[in-house]
């Protein structure tokens, strides 16, 4: 039977394929009947190759009756569903819930994200987290995975003070549910702050970080949860910083 012009073509590019290339075309193929999505880069659900690593804290205590955790809670999950939808990936650590030393400097290494999730107890974080920094950075300057030093050098005094990080590359997010409504910032009017923008009033906290080397980013702020909470405007406004990670 004579074939057509078409079938001839085929022919002849089959035939004109290289052994290899005709094997490689045909476990590809297998690959795509058995595992579909397996072909095109991988299983559907794996982690890409390059996706960057994430280490979520979330450091609320709690305090019955005043101070349950439930906000603080959901605006965890909300950053880990957040960071999981970009194909990241995600360890996390409930200080309230204990945690061993070691390992989180060791998630402290891992991570190119670190994100901490806390509510503001007079002014500052609560105790627990203190405990946590002091224990966790300890550990990592006696390890000298964090830090070689606090920069300076008697050979080099021109060296800053803050320079002897070795986490360079990393960044930190600090996400706060507050009391305080956003006005009480950024507006010298206001007693309390007298001008100080968020970032400057918690610059204790994230010094930590960029003490080590790491980029601070802005502070995400919550305002307002008590008087005049606006609960889900402040998740839609996560969800939009969170976006640029």
């Amino acid at each position: 039977m004579t074939k057509s012009p078409i079938e001839k073509n085929e022919a002849n590019d089959v035939a004109g394929l290289d052994r290899r290339e005709f094997i490689k075309v045909g476990l590809v193929m297998t690959a795509a009947v058995l595992a579909p999505g397996s072909a095109a880069g991988g299983a559907i659900g794996s982690v890409p190759v390059n996706a960057k690593r994430i280490l979520i804290i979330n450091a609320h205590q709690k305090y019955p009756g005043i101070s349950e955790g439930t906000l603080n809670r959901s605006l965890a999950t909300l950053i880990k569903d957040e960071m999981l939808n970009k194909g990241y990936e995600v360890k996390e650590t409930n200080i309230e819930q204990g945690y061993n030393v070691d390992e989180e400097v060791k998630k402290h290494l891992w991570a190119d994200i670190i994100i901490t999730q806390s509510p503001v107890f007079w002014f500052g974080m609560p105790w627990i987290y203190k405990k946590y920094v002091d224990e966790i950075f300890t550990a990592g300057m006696l390890q000298q995975s964090f830090i070689s030093g606090d920069g300076r050098d008697a050979s080099d005094p021109g060296r800053q003070y803050g320079s002897g990080g070795k986490l360079q590359g990393k960044k930190y997010m600090l996400s706060l549910t507050m009391n305080s409504p956003k006005q009480a910032f950024d507006d010298k009017n206001q007693k309390l702050h007298s001008g100080l923008s968020v970032d400057d009033v918690f610059h204790s906290t994230t010094a930590v970080y960029k003490f080590c080397g790491v980029d601070v980013l802005p502070i995400f702020g919550s305002y307002d949860v008590i008087q005049s909470p606006q609960v889900n405007n402040d998740m839609d406004r996560l969800k939009q910083y969170l976006a640029h990670l």
